[in-house]
């Protein structure tokens, strides 16, 4: 009676495994628009950072705004030079943190890839340790 009953318990779990595997094979599936791949690097342990790179990078657009607009309106050429110098630092930061962004992204991609893997490895050990 208990192995016939440990047994329907087994083939419960495996059933309930194998539902629990479609969805999340079915989540990983395929790649997820640009936007929806934004929105995930704010999520997980390193979302913090995420944010504070976000507002960074919007500061630093606003003072590459200032700089080109304060380039023109002043007269001296010392003046010039510090505005141009504040143009270029900003436009790099803007440009570094778009980088690390797109490489946090790219991280997340090659992470779902690997579950996919994983997945897909565990299905097919299941098929074989099934099929003997």
């Amino acid at each position: 009676m208990t192995d016939r009953l440990m047994k329907n318990i087994d083939d419960q779990i495996r059933e309930a495994l194998r539902r629990d595997d479609a969805e999340l094979l079915e989540h990983y599936r395929g790649d997820l628009p640009i936007h929806e791949q934004l929105v995930e690097t704010f999520h997980g342990r390193n979302r913090w950072l995420s944010g504070l790179a976000f507002v960074f990078t919007f500061a630093a657009l606003g003072l590459v705004c200032i700089a080109v607009y304060q380039f023109f309106q002043v007269e001296t050429t010392r003046a010039m030079i510090a505005w141009a110098a504040a143009f270029i630092w900003g436009a790099l930061s803007v440009a570094m943190l778009k980088m690390w962004f797109w490489l946090e992204m790219h991280r997340n991609n090659v992470t779902r890839e690997i579950k996919r893997l994983e997945l897909q490895i565990a299905n097919l050990s299941r098929q074989l340790a099934g099929g003997k």
